[in-house]
């Protein structure tokens, strides 16, 4: 993985968060596959995680990256709908971005940008 500039504890946390919901939303599929990859920039690191989970409707990808926002009812998947409201806010603290695409029942991309050390 590139270097990034940032709180490792903060950081670690995005982390914690983006690849506990690839498990989490792909816990119900016979073969779960999580792939993490990372696009070294000129001054930025782009980290991407990829799953073939649930999926979402990306008519409401807005609202994912917002405090307790969900876009599956409680009894399908646990959580308190704060782990990508967390993620968004510790990167836009970093001076990076987050964006996420996917597709119901295909799975979902969650990707975050971090500045490169100066």
């Amino acid at each position: 993985m590139p270097l990034a500039q940032g709180d490792h504890h903060l950081l670690r946390q995005v982390l914690l968060n983006v690849l506990g919901n690839a498990v989490k939303y792909t816990r119900g599929r016979e073969r779960a596959v999580i792939e993490v990859s990372a696009q070294d920039r000129p001054h930025e690191v782009e980290v991407e995680v990829r799953d073939n989970g649930a999926g979402f409707d990306p008519r409401y990808v807005h609202k994912l990256f917002g405090v307790f926002q969900r876009l599956h009812r409680v009894d399908e998947f646990e959580g308190t709908g704060v782990g990508l409201a967390n993620v968004r806010r510790i990167v836009h603290r970093h001076g990076g971005t987050v964006s996420a695409s996917g597709a119901p029942g295909e799975g979902a991309t969650f990707r975050f940008t971090l500045p490169k050390p100066a």
